[in-house]
């Protein structure tokens, strides 16, 4: 066959490859044996025809198995991916070619560059994956709730990819700290996977970007992947290793160009590694969408929430937790302790020093509780008046919060408080316990002045 004369005669930029096949059935050498003049434009000078392609290249796992697919097992493969290393998204087509020989297979290699996603081309897969991208998509269409949402699309991924796990990720763009969005796994309780997953330190998930920074993914099908991989990053092959993992195609959620979080399947059927691929790449980008929009709402609902002085939650937000609590019967026979604070003084220093001071002293009375109740919901009900609320907890744990702050907090320190309580070991009606608590604090602060009556002119 006239290599030279086929791909000459196509519009796009277009080479034939030849793939050595090695007596086990595996990829040998990969060879550039034709190309068109639009893809030796592409080319550097010193290209010539029947190159190695290693030679051009470093090594890429994913193209070669692509090559080899479609040159050693007759696969006819269309992806649409982007090409972060020159900033395009390339249209990549691999089409089988006949061969007379038994130990080389033959392949054309063509693609087309865009400067901008296409979504006709991406609408170009198969009809199984633009069903199960269809059905996930609508599942977010049609679902209030993100999280619910996430589990059915994680469900289908499982099911389709026949998987170990399968697991979505949000990334904090600044401190890189990793966040459990939802997963399915086999073997493993999925609390502890996510526990697992959250505590991967952020130095390391830094370098996650970096492996892909060239790519779109990371696809990982048999040992020989593994090694490329430990080469370049060698931490993250390890982890891999120790948490069983033999193949894993891993893909970025990215949404302005920015990475949010990810989306990776572990030991999935690597006999359908090309349409896995291309199940998880179409479902990123509406992904990445919906999880860019429910980080957003996460974080306007979080400023609404938040006492932006004190860094704690606010009374809007306390009271939305309390009506929960009340209206679904949360704490019903769950032990949990209240605890209502109020600043000694606070309006005495505001008068005598200003309320840039007294602003000071509510941050700083703020951090000593949240040093103590680092575990806690603390929020600040009002213009000196801290809420306490501690689920799930025993009562001398509860207490020996409650003496470590009173030990931090005590006259002659600068800031002192009046601290009320009350633990309820049955999930009693919170209201009556809130209730209790703040009795009890009003007393403590009668017995505080009591103790110090020289401090009475401070009282308010």
């Amino acid at each position: 066959m006239d290599f030279s004369a086929l791909v000459n005669s196509l519009n796009t930029i277009a080479c034939v490859l030849s793939v050595e096949r090695l007596p086990d059935g595996e990829m040998g050498e990969l060879r550039i044996v034709a190309a068109n003049e639009k893809y030796k434009k592409t080319m550097p000078p010193t290209y010539y025809d029947g190159m190695i392609y290693t030679e051009l290249f470093p090594k890429e796992r994913k193209f070669e198995h692509f090559v080899s697919s479609a040159a050693l097992r007759n696969k006819q493969i269309h992806t649409y991916v982007e090409a972060k290393a020159i900033g395009m998204w390339m249209d990549q087509v691999y089409i089988p070619l006949a061969s007379d020989r038994d130990d080389i297979g033959y392949c054309i290699f063509s693609y087309e560059l865009t400067k901008e996603a296409d979504p006709e081309r991406m609408g170009n897969v198969t009809m199984d994956t633009a069903a199960s991208v269809i059905k996930s998509c609508a599942t977010f269409r049609t679902s209030d709730n993100f999280m619910v949402a996430v589990d059915e699309v994680v469900r289908e991924i499982y099911e389709k990819c026949d998987a170990d796990s399968v697991t979505v990720l949000s990334i904090d763009e600044l401190t890189h700290g990793l966040k459990y969005i939802g997963g399915k796994t086999k073997d493993v309780d999925e609390a502890e996977h996510a526990k697992r997953i959250e505590n991967i330190p952020p130095e390391v998930v830094k370098t996650w970007d970096k492996t892909i920074e060239k790519s779109n993914c990371v696809i990982i099908t048999d040992e020989d992947d593994m090694k490329s991989l430990e080469e370049r990053n060698p931490e993250w092959a390890h982890s891999l290793r120790d948490n069983g993992a033999k193949s894993i195609c891993f893909v970025p959620l990215v949404q302005n160009k920015i990475t949010i979080g990810y989306l990776y399947v572990i030991n999935f059927d690597v006999s359908r590694t090309i349409e896995i691929k291309e199940l998880l790449e179409h479902t990123s980008f509406f992904l990445a969408a919906e999880l860019a929009n429910h980080n957003l709402m996460e974080k306007m609902r979080e400023l609404s929430n938040m006492d932006s002085l004190t860094g704690v939650f606010n009374r809007n937000a306390m009271n939305m937790r309390v009506d929960a609590f009340v209206s679904k019967m949360e704490l019903r026979l769950r032990p949990y302790g209240v605890i209502f604070i109020d600043l000694n003084g606070l309006k005495y220093v505001n008068d005598k020093y200003g309320h840039e001071a007294g602003d000071q002293m509510l941050w700083s009375a703020a951090s000593i509780i949240s040093s103590v109740f680092d575990t806690d919901e603390i929020y600040r009900a009002g213009g000196d008046e801290f809420t306490i609320i501690s689920i799930n907890t025993t009562e001398d744990a509860f207490n020996e919060k409650i003496d470590k702050l009173r030990e931090k907090t005590t006259y002659p320190a600068e800031i002192t408080m009046s601290i009320g309580s009350h633990f309820s070991s049955k999930g009693d009606d919170i209201r009556l316990a809130m209730r209790n608590a703040d009795l009890a604090m009003y007393k403590d602060k009668e017995e505080f002045y009591k103790e110090h009556p020289e401090l009475k002119s401070r009282k308010i």
